[in-house]
C-alpha cells in the first residue's frame, strides 16, 4: 500500500485528472487506497536526538532584533521561474546570441550583491528553494499549520505580507502554506491574475504583468513597509524541441542537433524577455522615492530534454561528486538590489561579491546587506553559514571551499543543533 510505483501507476481516470493537483490525484484512487498509502507521511518525524526543550533553549540563546524603525524599507522578492544563467556553461558563453540575452542581466549584476545559490533541486520541486527563502530552513516537512518564518517576523515588525503568483493556488498547496508561513494576502490565477493574463499563456509570457503588478502594489502601500514576494511563471519547461522562432544557437555555429537548439532557443526566448522586465522593474524603483531592496533569484535548472538530453549532447559535467560538477547541476543566480532611496536610508551601497550559499542562507545576505541582526533563528543561522554555507538535502556541506560530505565533531554536533531548531521552529513555535 505505501509503493510510491504501485500508487502511481493505479490512478483511475487519469485522462481527467490534473496530474499535478495532488487532491485530483488522491481522489482518483477513491477512498481507502489514498488514506493507506498517505498515511506514512502523516506524523513528522523529528531529527535524531531531537529534545524540544534542548531545540527551545538553543533557539533562545540568540535574542531577536527589531529593524530600526528608520530603516524600515520595503523588500520584494521574486524568485525567477527555471532561471539560470546558461553562460555559467563555457559551451554556451561562447555563442553570440547568448551572449546579448545575458548581456542586461550581467549589467544589473554589477549594480548588485551578487552570486550563485547552490539548491536542492533540478529542473522541478520549485518550493524546495522558495520556501527555503521564506523560512530559512534547509529541510522541510510537509506544512500542515501555522510554521516559523521570516515572513511572520516582517508582519511582526509592522510590515505587510503579499504574495503573487499567476499560476493556480493549488499548485503545492500554496493558497494554505502561505497561510501558514504568515502572509496576509495571496494572489494567484483563480483571484486575480487571471484577470491579467491566460493561465496557459502564463507559461510563456507573464513576467510583464507580474512586474506591473509588484508595482502597483508597492505603490499602493504608500509608503507603509511591505515585504512582498512574487513567483513567477514564465519560462516554465518543457520546450518545444520542433521548431524555434529566433536563432540565438544553431547547428551550424554549435554543432548541436537542431531539436537541442530548438529548445535551447525556446528558453533563451523566454528568457531574453524576463531579463528585459526586470531590469525595468529596477529602473522603475529607482525613479521612485519609496526606499525598496530587491531580491531576484532562479529556483533551479531548466529542464532540457528528457534525461538532460540537450545538457549531455553540450557536454556540461554533471557528475555531483565535484565542486565543479554539483554547481553546474545545482547553481543558479541571485541578486540583491537597492534603489536611491534605499541606500540612502540604509547606508549602504549593495554592491560586490555576494557570495554562494544554500537558498536558506538568502534572507540572511539580505539582511547582512541591510544591517539588520534579525529575529534570532536567523542569528543562528549566521553561525550555521560559518561552518557551511552548504546544506544539501544529500548530506553534502562545502567546508573551506571542499565539497564533503563530513564534517569534524563539534560542527556536526552543531548541524543537529540547527536541524533540531528547525523542527522545533517549524513544528511547535509558530513564530518568527
Amino acid at each position: 500500500y505505501c509503493n510510491e510505483a504501485s500508487y502511481r501507476r493505479t490512478t483511475a481516470g487519469s485522462e481527467l485528472v490534473n496530474p499535478w493537483s495532488d487532491t485530483e490525484v488522491f481522489v482518483s484512487h477513491g477512498v481507502l487506497y489514498p488514506f493507506l498509502y498517505s498515511v506514512q507521511d502523516m506524523l513528522p518525524v523529528p531529527p535524531e536526538g531531537y529534545q524540544e526543550a534542548v531545540a527551545s533553549s538553543a533557539l533562545e540563546r540568540y535574542p531577536e532584533e527589531a529593524i530600526p524603525e528608520d530603516q524600515k524599507v520595503s523588500v520584494v522578492g521574486i524568485m525567477l521561474e527555471a532561471f539560470c544563467d546558461l553562460t555559467d556553461f563555457p559551451a554556451l558563453a561562447e555563442q553570440e546570441g547568448v551572449q546579448a540575452v545575458y548581456a542586461p542581466w550581467h549589467a544589473l549584476e554589477e549594480q548588485s550583491l551578487s552570486g550563485r545559490l547552490l539548491t536542492n533541486i533540478f529542473a522541478g520541486g520549485t518550493v524546495d528553494t522558495e520556501w527555503g527563502f521564506l523560512t530559512g530552513a534547509s529541510e522541510h516537512d510537509e506544512y500542515r499549520g501555522a510554521t516559523g518564518s521570516y515572513v511572520r517576523y516582517f508582519t511582526a515588525q509592522g510590515y505587510a505580507a503579499h504574495y503573487a503568483h499567476p499560476g493556480y493556488s493549488w499548485f503545492y498547496d500554496r493558497e494554505r502554506v502561505n497561510d501558514y508561513l504568515g502572509f496576509d494576502r495571496s494572489v494567484f490565477t483563480e483571484n486575480g491574475f487571471g484577470e491579467l493574463v491566460d493561465p496557459y499563456v502564463a507559461m510563456w509570457h507573464s513576467d510583464q504583468q507580474l512586474a506591473d503588478y509588484l508595482l502597483a502594489d508597492l505603490d499602493a502601500a504608500d509608503g507603509s513597509p511591505l515585504f512582498s514576494f512574487a513567483v513567477s511563471y514564465q519560462n516554465h519547461g518543457p520546450y518545444a524541441e520542433t521548431e524555434s522562432t529566433v536563432p540565438y544557437v544553431s547547428p551550424e555555429a554549435s554543432g548541436w542537433s537542431q531539436e537541442s537548439c530548438n529548445m535551447l532557443n525556446n528558453y533563451l526566448f523566454g528568457v531574453n524577455e524576463t531579463v528585459r522586465e526586470y531590469v525595468r522593474l529596477t529602473q522603475e524603483l529607482d525613479a521612485r522615492d519609496t526606499p525598496v531592496v530587491l531580491v531576484l533569484f532562479g529556483d533551479h535548472k531548466p529542464w532540457m530534454g528528457n534525461g538532460g538530453s540537450v545538457y549531455e549532447e553540450m557536454g556540461i559535467d554533471f557528475d555531483t561528486s565535484t565542486l565543479a560538477g554539483f554547481r553546474n547541476y545545482y547553481a543558479t543566480p541571485y541578486l540583491i538590489w537597492a534603489n536611491r532611496a534605499s541606500k540612502e536610508v540604509l547606508g549602504a551601497d549593495f554592491t560586490g561579491d555576494g557570495g554562494d550559499f544554500s537558498p536558506c542562507f538568502l534572507m540572511t545576505r539580505l539582511f547582512d546587506a541591510c544591517g539588520w541582526a534579525g529575529p534570532g533563528y536567523m542569528q543562528l543561522s549566521r553561525a550555521m553559514r560559518d561552518i557551511s554555507p552548504l546544506l544539501h538535502t544529500n548530506g553534502l556541506f562545502l567546508h573551506d571551499g571542499v565539497l564533503t560530505s563530513v564534517l569534524s565533531d563539534t560542527d556536526r554536533s552543531f548541524y543537529r543543533s540547527w536541524l533540531a531548531v528547525q523542527y522545533y521552529r517549524e513544528h511547535v513555535a509558530a513564530y518568527s
